[in-house]
């Protein structure tokens, strides 16, 4: 009898944990400390965020075979999954909830081959109180409120801070979003694939939190670690770590050159004119002018249509009449050098496979990187993603056409930078290491693109990229800022005779490394409500350079009405609970602001600049080089403690002979120096600022040391 019992008690068992039956239909829970889900016997699904009181809900659309509860580690971490067979046997849901991570993904698995039909998840509504962010299926995937277009990622967040991100987990360049306007909506392969494999996936990925920063980097974090792929350095490459000459769209010299010198001439002629500024160029980019195009096989055929695409990818002759490799040869800086889309009347569509309007063949990849890799390239600009640089609408050409480009670039030392980017490019470079800079608004960097810059600049950090404004005039000040703090690259189109040095060396050291924070400008959260309301208050945008006990916030501000005058600014809303030291970078000036306390800005020459820094309780705060725009940048400030007494490695270029740094110091301080010299020139008792002048020592450094007499707290 016992054996009986308990025959039936373990039956009962399997039935409960991996059959459902209309008589039990069990339903399964799992969740973490922001997301809950279920799955249950009969197909319905949920996924809770339960402090914002939302709830998705779904129902396979079949009757479920099988439901079980799981526990494994997978890129992401330790996990909790519910898993469900349906139609047939044919498809597999999962429901993966992380342990440490505010994440879900959701795995649609065809255990047979069949029909791209009945996707999951489909979720019955969306949040009716959400308010709504994407970015648009269009050239740099310009932010847009209030809408949820098709390619995702999707931000849903409310008044509150809360926040909840979806969007495709892999299968970026093929996968699509849908938001139907009466609440239901889907993740899904595009339905113009008709059939999927066996064996095939498609995961969509949830996260959640409070604070827009705060989970857009936890849902980035995730998709970069399902591929492993780490994020750059601000200084990963060339591009990235020096100042730089473009020749793109709406810079001066795009498909223009000075007559009397020649194209090549007027190059030279630009590089020894910075020479003589003492602004030394780390690169020079060539524009889609270098290369011949269109039928014509001519490097001046213009136009945006399919047409006039590359008709090879080579140097026109007519324009280096000794190749390219000669030309970077005589220059003597890398280049950076842009790419379109294939032109139909292209030799390449006999020489190579393609696909729609791009070559997917490896040896065209491996031939053109060759070939720049050999004409001293650095970077190579994919542009036109968004549009004629595309292939056919299929599972494997849109991966092996970014694959192999990243391949064969990684493979020569090159990197890659996206222009004219979809969505789904956002989030496909996140399985590609070569891929680290990316262009987030549209030609001709200047005031009109400020905002979109900053908001896409969010969806770029999110996923490991560096954002890149596009080329400007140095006598913008406000965009060369603005360039700076994204921590990105930074580079020029001036006329010859039209560069303002004062300007740039703002921004660079006098070796022509950037000097730059470590994390990029970016709205802060309550940007996000405001905007999304048409509030058209001023903006305000910070980045930030973070060391251990200490730190700058680079805060820019400017205004979006012509009334506006300037902005207030709480600390609370950048995060700050500690007192503040806020200079005024263009006024010269400082003030403390206490723990809770808050800083006005006021519009000088249409934008406004501060950097905070915090004051420790023994009343020191360094500012540091306040004749740069990111005054704590690591190319300056290597390292900085502040605890008892203020320590900094200070950096120099090999010709630098002295920097003078800026702090504050609730008494006058003293000043030492462990290599190099350091002194105080002076200190204002009223305002609490020290000005101090270093010189390095053998190695270009300087360790210097503030410290207070009696330790004077505030």
């Amino acid at each position: 009898m016992k054996n009986c019992l308990l025959a039936v008690t373990l039956l009962c068992v399997v039935s409960c944990c991996f059959q459902s039956s209309a008589q039990t239909k069990p339903e399964l829970h799992i969740g973490n400390t922001a997301l809950q889900a279920s799955l249950a016997g009969n197909g319905s699904y949920s996924i809770a965020f339960p402090a914002a009181r939302w709830k998705l809900e779904g129902h396979l659309p079949s009757p479920v075979l099988g439901l079980r509860s799981t526990k494994g580690v997978d890129h992401i971490g330790a996990y909790r999954e519910l898993t469900a067979l349906w139609d047939g046997g044919a498809r597999r849901a999962e429901i993966r909830v992380y342990r440490a991570q505010p994440l879900i993904l959701l795995n649609d698995i065809w255990v047979r081959s069949g029909a791209n039909n009945e996707p999951f998840p489909v979720f019955q509504s969306l949040p009716a109180s959400a308010l709504r962010l994407s970015w648009q299926d269009d050239a740099f995937g310009a932010y847009e409120f209030g809408k949820l277009n098709t390619l995702g990622p999707w931000t849903l967040f409310d008044r509150d801070g809360h926040v909840l991100i979806l969007s495709p987990a892999d299968h970026f360049l093929v996968s699509t979003m849908h938001d139907d306007g009466s609440g239901s909506a889907d993740s899904r392969i595009n339905a113009a694939i008709a059939t999927l494999p066996a064996g095939f996936s498609h995961g969509t990925l949830i996260a959640a939190g409070i604070g827009m920063h705060h989970v857009d980097a936890s849902w980035g974090d995730a998709l970069l670690a399902l591929s492993g792929k780490h994020r750059p350095a601000n200084n990963a490459n060339p591009t990235l770590a020096k100042f730089g000459y473009w020749t793109d769209n709406k810079t001066v010299y795009y498909y223009k050159f000075d007559p009397k010198l020649g194209y090549e001439g007027t190059l030279l002629a630009v590089r020894d004119e910075f020479r003589k500024l003492k602004i030394p160029l780390g690169y020079m980019q060539l524009d889609s002018w270098f290369y011949p195009k269109s039928a014509a096989d001519r490097w001046d055929a213009g136009g945006g249509t399919l047409p006039y695409g590359e008709y090879v990818y080579r140097a026109d002759a007519e324009l280096f009449p000794q190749g390219l490799a000669a030309f970077q040869h005589e220059l003597g800086l890398p280049l950076v050098t842009h790419a379109r889309w294939v032109a139909p009347a292209s030799p390449y569509h006999q020489q190579y496979k393609m696909s729609g309007n791009v070559v997917i063949d490896p040896r065209f990849w491996k031939s053109t990187s060759d070939y720049l890799h050999r004409a001293g390239v650095i970077t190579y600009e994919q542009d036109w993603l968004n549009e004629n640089a595309q292939t056919a609408m299929n599972l494997q050409d849109p991966a092996q056409f970014l694959a192999g480009m990243d391949h064969a670039m990684a493979a020569q030392g090159m990197t890659i930078q996206y222009c004219m980017p979809l969505p789904s490019d956002y989030m496909a470079s996140t399985r590609y290491p070569a891929v680290q800079t990316i262009r987030t608004s549209d030609d001709g960097f200047k005031r009109s693109h400020w905002d979109s810059f900053l908001y896409d600049s969010q969806l770029a950090s999110a996923v490991g990229l560096w954002p890149w404004t596009d080329a400007f005039f140095s006598k913008d000040m406000g965009s060369l800022m603005i360039a700076t703090l994204s921590g990105g690259p930074v580079g020029v189109g001036d006329a010859l005779g039209d560069t303002d040095v004062a300007n740039v060396m703002a921004a660079i050291r006098s070796d022509g490394v950037l000097i730059k924070p470590d994390e990029p400008l970016l709205p802060l959260d309550s940007m996000y409500l405001q905007d999304s309301q048409n509030a058209r208050k001023p903006m305000v945008a910070a980045a930030r350079t973070a060391f251990a006990s200490s730190g700058a916030v680079y805060v820019f501000a400017y205004p979006r009405q012509d009334s506006d005058t300037g902005v207030t600014v709480p600390l609370t809303d950048l995060e700050l609970t500690q007192p503040m030291y806020a200079w005024n970078w263009v006024a010269h000036t400082g003030q403390l602001i206490p723990a809770g306390g808050a800083f006005s800005m006021t519009f000088t020459n249409g934008w406004a600049y501060d950097v905070l820094v915090p004051v420790a309780p023994d009343g020191l705060g360094l500012v540091g080089d306040v004749s740069k725009i990111a005054t704590l940048g690591r190319a300056r400030i290597a390292a900085l403690s502040n605890g008892g007494q203020l320590r900094a490695t200070v950096e120099f270029a090999p010709d630098e002979k002295e920097v003078e740094l800026i702090g504050y110091a609730a008494e006058r301080p003293t000043v030492a120096a462990n290599s190099g010299s350091a002194r105080l020139l002076r200190y204002d008792g009223q305002s609490h600022a020290f000005e101090i002048r270093v010189s390095p020592g053998p190695t270009d450094q300087a360790m210097i040391r503030v410290s207070l007499q009696h330790g004077g707290a505030l």
